[in-house]
Order: C-alpha cells, then sequence, then structure tokens
C-alpha cells in the first residue's frame, strides 16, 4: 500500500495544481471571453464525443493490458512487443471511428444544424482531437504498467491544461479568430501526447520491433476475449459520461450544453484523487490476482473506499459551501447550472465512496459481469434523461446520473461482496459522513459577503472559507484518528520538518 499512498499522493498535488489552473480556465475564463454559452457548449462537446470515440478506437486493449500485461513483462525480450500491439490495433480502430464520422455527417447535419450549428461547422475537429487522445492513452497506459503513473497525470492534468488557457489568453488579447484558436486548442492535446512518447523513450522502454513480438494462442485468445469485454465495459462508461450532454444538446441546444458542460468540469474536481487511486492499484491487483493474494486486494479495496471518502467529502464540501461565491464570478447565464454542480458531485462522491469496486471485478474472472453491469446502466441513464430532461432541463439530467451511478455502483459493491467476500465498510466511513455533514453546517451559517460586495472580499472569503473547512474537517480526521495512512503521513512530515 506504501507504494499507491506515495503516486497517489504526488499524482493528486499535481492533479490539484492542474484544477487550480482547470478552475480559472474553464470555470471562469472561457465563460467570461465567449460570448454567450456557444462556444464553451462546442468544446464541451467536442471533447465528450472524443473520448468516446477513443475507447473504441482502443478496442479494449488498454483494459486488457491491465489484466494480462504481468504476461507481457519482461524489458530484455521488449515486453513481447505489447506496444506494438496496442499501437497497431489502435490505429484499425481509430480508421473504424473515422469512417463511422464520415457516414455520420449527413445525419448529423440534419440533426443538429438549427440549435448547434458551430458544432456541424467545426464537426471534423473530432478526427484530429480522437487520434491525440486516444494515443495519449495508449502511451500513459503503457507508461502505467511500467509503474509510472505520474508523468501522464502532470501532462494531462497539468501541462495540458495551461496550454489551453494560453490558447484562451491569445483569443481573449485578439491575436487569434475563434477558427485559430481551436486549432491552438487541439495543440493542447498534441504536446502531451508528444512529450509522453519522448518520456516512455527516455525510460528506454520505446520498443517497437517486431522481431519480439510474441504471444501464444492462449495469451491471445484470453487477450482478445477480455478485450472484447473491457471494450464494451470502458465504451459504457464513456457513454454513460456523454449521454447526458448529446441528449442536452439534442434536446435543449449547445447553449444549455455549455451551462451544463462548466457546471460538470466543478464536480469532476471531487474525483480527482480517485482518478490517481485507479492508476496507481489497478497494476497492484492484477499482479495480486496473478498469485491469488486475496488478503492484499482486500486491504487496497478497504483503504480505497475510506481514503477517498474523505478526499471527496473535503472537496465535495468545500464545493458546495463556497458555491454562492464562484457563481459571482460567472455571467448571468450559468446560474442555471448551481444545482446541477451538486447533483453531479454527489454522483462523484458515492463513486469515489464505493472504492476500487470496479477494478477488482474488472481484473477478476468475472470480468464479463462488470460489462453486463454497464450496458444496463446505458438504459438507464437514457431512460432517466428522456424523462427527467424535459421536466427538470439540465437539473434532470444531473440528477439521473447522480441516480444511475448510486445504482451501478451498488450492484457492483454488491456483487464483489457476494463473489469474493470482500466488504470494505466498516463504522470509519459512517463516521466520515457525519463529520462532512457537521462541517458543512457549520461553514455555511458564518454570513457570505454582501450581493454588491467587492470582487477582492469575495475572493478572502472563498479563501478563508475553504482553509476553514480544509482545517476543521482535516482536523477532525486525524484527531478521530479515522486514516492510519492519513494520519501515518501527518506523523511522517511532522518528523521531516519539525525535528
Amino acid at each position: 500500500m506504501g507504494i499507491i499512498k506515495r503516486q497517489t499522493i504526488q499524482s493528486s498535488l499535481y492533479a490539484y495544481a492542474g484544477v487550480a489552473v482547470g478552475f480559472l480556465t474553464q470555470g471562469v475564463f472561457f465563460p467570461n471571453i465567449f460570448q454567450g454559452t456557444q462556444v464553451v457548449g462546442l468544446l464541451t462537446l467536442l471533447i465528450s464525443l472524443s473520448q468516446v470515440l477513443a475507447q473504441a478506437s482502443n478496442l479494449g486493449l488498454n483494459g486488457a493490458g491491465g489484466r494480462y500485461f504481468p504476461f507481457f513483462r519482461n524489458a530484455e525480450q521488449q515486453h513481447n512487443g505489447y506496444l506494438l500491439i496496442a499501437c497497431l490495433t489502435t490505429l484499425a480502430g481509430f480508421s473504424l471511428c473515422v469512417f463511422a464520422l464520415w457516414l455520420a455527417r449527413p445525419w448529423v447535419i440534419e440533426w443538429y444544424q438549427k440549435d448547434s450549428a458551430l458544432f456541424v461547422e467545426y464537426y471534423y475537429l473530432l478526427i484530429p482531437l480522437t487520434l491525440f487522445t486516444v494515443y495519449f492513452t495508449v502511451f500513459d497506459n503503457y507508461a502505467r504498467l511500467l509503474y509510472d503513473p505520474v508523468t501522464g497525470t502532470i501532462l494531462q492534468q497539468f501541462v495540458q491544461r495551461v496550454l489551453i488557457l494560453l490558447a484562451g489568453g491569445l483569443y481573449w488579447l485578439g491575436w487569434v479568430t475563434l477558427p485559430q484558436f481551436l486549432g491552438v486548442w487541439l495543440l493542447a492535446f498534441l504536446v502531451p501526447l508528444l512529450v509522453m512518447i519522448v518520456s516512455v523513450a527516455r525510460d528506454e522502454a520505446l520498443f517497437f520491433s517486431r522481431r519480439f513480438v510474441s504471444i501464444d494462442a492462449t495469451l491471445r485468445r484470453n487477450l482478445m476475449r477480455y478485450a472484447g469485454i473491457t471494450l464494451t465495459s470502458a465504451l459504457s462508461t464513456q457513454i454513460v459520461w456523454t449521454i447526458d450532454k448529446v441528449m442536452i444538446n439534442s434536446k435543449q441546444g449547445l447553449g444549455d450544453t455549455g451551462v451544463y458542460g462548466t457546471a460538470s468540469y466543478f464536480a469532476a474536481v471531487i474525483a480527482i484523487p480517485a482518478t490517481m487511486l485507479y492508476k496507481v492499484s489497478g497494476t497492484l491487483i492484477a499482479e495480486s490476482w496473478k498469485t491469488n493474494d486475496l488478503q492484499n486486494i482486500a486491504m487496497i479495496y478497504r483503504k480505497s473506499c475510506l481514503n477517498q471518502l474523505i478526499a471527496g467529502c473535503l472537496v465535495f464540501v468545500g464545493v458546495a459551501a463556497n458555491l454562492s461565491n464562484v457563481f459571482r464570478f460567472l455571467p448571468a447565464d450559468y446560474a442555471a447550472g448551481y444545482y446541477v454542480i451538486l447533483w453531479l458531485g454527489l454522483g462523484k462522491l458515492i463513486d469515489m465512496a464505493t472504492g476500487v469496486n470496479g477494478i477488482i471485478l474488472n481484473t477478476s474472472r468475472f470480468y464479463a459481469y462488470d460489462s453486463a453491469f454497464f450496458v444496463v446502466l446505458i438504459f438507464i441513464t437514457i431512460g432517466a434523461n428522456i424523462y427527467l430532461i424535459p421536466r427538470f432541463g439540465i437539473n434532470g439530467a444531473a440528477i439521473g446520473a447522480a441516480l444511475a451511478t448510486f445504482l451501478y455502483n451498488f450492484v457492483r459493491t454488491l456483487f464483489v461482496g457476494i463473489a469474493f467476500k470482500l466488504q470494505p465498510f466498516t463504522w470509519r466511513n459512517l463516521v466520515v459522513i457525519v463529520l462532512a455533514l457537521a462541517v458543512w453546517w457549520v461553514s455555511v451559517q458564518i454570513p457570505y459577503p454582501a450581493a454588491d460586495a467587492p470582487k477582492w472580499k469575495v475572493i478572502f472569503d472563498l479563501a478563508w472559507r475553504s482553509a476553514f473547512i480544509t482545517a476543521l474537517f482535516g482536523g477532525g480526521v486525524i484527531g478521530l484518528k479515522l486514516s492510519t495512512d492519513i494520519n501515518e503521513t501527518v506523523v511522517g512530515l511532522r518528523k521531516r520538518f519539525f525535528k
């Protein structure tokens, strides 16, 4: 668990530095420099669809690699050609996706020309955006399998967001037009890919020799079967994360998509520690299954549920308590996203509270069941959106997303508990939730700045209120000794800096 704790902390620090940049960019800067909500909606839709296409392009090999790479691992034999296999497989999948985009073009024009003309105009940006996205995931996943989850995190969570901010700055200064801005914006996805490739080469792991490709018939059969299952699962995940934006765009237009996309970015901040944990723990859990070390898996599962709940509650309470301050910096058009943030944030918190249940299931012999659960989840999400969006607009989409996340994680946690006798929750998890509710209640009792207060007072209130929440919640977690990992980290820092 020491590797997981250290690398998760390192990755989270870089990720939260990126969050600060991303908050300034996506949450405040872009909504203010682009007139209306159309351009923000365009960027939201392009990114969401490219992520679905990237999952389809990879043909499930990233997920299969996480399960079967231990059987490829051999640096002297260039890991038996794994990287070459991954790149060629992805190229084939990407070619199919480009063909599908070309076929879908007439339908997109007919369906979206009226309310989302901007999306129709820049529709083909999906091709380079998907290419850069999918190959970054290939090399990031490869580096993670070689026990380097930090480099990809820095590039994707921090460097990429800085480059996007710089692209926005060029547009704000009037140095580029909107089409030119979109070109520079695409570079923000290309540069991390190129640096990721250089990083793999620097670690002497950039292997493309055909003569080292070695995969026996049994492994090939298992790999293909698992890739097919994980493709269904991963693609279903991206569809679930994207379908709300697509349905909002089709029913409400590109403007509401921009509001929803901005709100979903705030909610995504909550899940950043979980993203880091999944990158680090996936490889270790796969290795534990190889040796049938169920005790180590149980420990990772239990600690992941508790520590991610603590991190998620802290960020969720901080976001919820500061929303009235945050919306002072956004145009009036974005006020409709207030409750969207809370509902989507609740969904992220539920997902974090159930820890690595999905990784355990995906790397076990029951991996096919997770794909089946996700397929059912797609229909639940679509059904919920069809019912809720016409009645509650973008809030309905957020409620549907939170409900679907709860149902999915409930079923997955129940299955892992029955199949492997793994139950990760203790009284500590309940105490964390009660503590978070108490800290939230106390923090919102303190008066907020008046409506006509200058911006510096709002910033000051946001800063000290966040510090107050962190101190109160963090102090409670440490004082009650709810997490041994957190208390050990605090003791280590105290010894290091206060000898």
